[in-house]
């Protein structure tokens, strides 16, 4: 093998090394600069990168142009929300209010509020037309390409969709309360009828005025016979117990003095026993009456939670979601950078 010797290393002279020349410095700092430069952009993609959720798939740098073209239309859309929400609000006091008139057989008024909800459902429909059609101009959403706009915005128009879709479905559950409206309305009056007839038949006979009466009498028990008929077709939807009660009691009623007025216009001025028991029969006819209209409160009150009340559930639900559309839309910001 041949010699191997090692390589002289420096030799020390005792002397100072010489400092390296300015222009060899200056290359090195500005090599670190560029160095740190390239490990910071490295390092702000990769926390950029992180900080997005894993399933959100939103890319920001990507849709930034989409989301600077729609964020106008949806902030603008707030407005004819606001509106309609204040059309829906109206819509559901009308529903309260055909309640409250169903209840006190107040049937001009429940015609009266049954009229205006119908016009206003129509407002309703075309204001909620006219939103969709807007909101179906805005760049990148007819396309159904949901990376179009960004993450954020679509929520919010999502939001905005779910809105009009219950807002176009209060025509449907209003109409269905109003076709179903004419029995209850036609009961209310029947009952009504029947009270009003069947008194001015009391202060007849009072007045011995028998023939008269007993025309009264003939008008009330007409009127009691329609609401019987009328409960007929209810009754595979509410529970009529208490309004076959109140039917069967005037009924027993209305017969007893039809009894006893026509022996008295037969005998007006003798007291016959069969007066003497007819007057009976109509004193504990008279006894079994209800005592207040407590009872027909409570009948026309399960009449109301039929197809109004799902109505008036309908019409919170849309007040609820178009408050959140609203409320999503506030959140709107300028559109951060690409």
């Amino acid at each position: 093998m041949g010699d191997i010797r090692p390589e002289p290393g420096p030799v020390d002279t005792g002397q100072p090394a010489k400092p390296r020349p300015r222009s060899i410095r200056l290359i090195w700092a500005i090599g670190w600069a560029g160095a740190a430069i390239i490990i910071s952009l490295g390092s702000a993609g990769i926390v950029g990168g992180m900080s997005r959720s894993p399933g959100d798939g939103s890319r920001p740098e990507l849709t930034w142009a989409a989301d600077l073209a729609v964020r106008p239309g949806l902030i603008a859309a707030s407005t004819d929300l606001t509106r309609l929400s204040g059309e829906v609000d109206q819509l559901g006091q009308f529903g309260r209010d055909a309640i409250a008139a169903l209840i006190n057989r107040d049937t001009v008024r429940l015609n009266a509020t049954i009229s205006n909800g119908n016009s206003l459902v129509g407002t309703i429909a075309s204001d909620t037309a006219a939103i969709r059609l807007k909101l179906g101009t805005l760049p990148g959403m007819a396309t159904g390409d949901e990376t179009s706009i960004g993450a954020d915005l679509r929520r919010r128009y999502d939001a905005i969709t779910v809105a009009l879709a219950t807002t176009a479905d209060l025509r449907s559950s209003w109409l269905d309360f109003t076709s179903g409206s004419p029995v209850a309305t036609a009961l209310t009056k029947d009952l009504a009828d029947h009270d009003t007839f069947a008194g001015q038949a009391v202060q007849l006979g009072s007045a011995a005025q028998y023939g008269r009466a007993l025309t009264a009498l003939a008008q009330a028990q007409a009127a009691l016979a329609s609401a019987a008929s009328r409960r007929d077709a209810l009754a595979n939807t509410v529970d009529v117990t208490i309004l076959t009660t109140w039917i069967d009691r005037n009924e027993a009623f209305d017969t007893a003095a039809t009894a006893l007025y026509r022996l008295l216009k037969a005998s007006p001025r003798k007291v016959t026993p069969a007066i003497r028991t007819a007057f009976a029969n109509l004193s504990l006819a008279k006894q079994n009456l209800p005592p207040d209209t407590r009872g027909l409160v409570v009948i026309l009150g399960d009449l109301a939670r039929g197809g109004l009340n799902q109505a008036v559930i309908a019409i919170e639900d849309a007040k609820g979601n178009l408050a959140n559309a609203v409320a999503l839309i506030a959140g709107t910001g300028p559109p951060p950078g690409p």
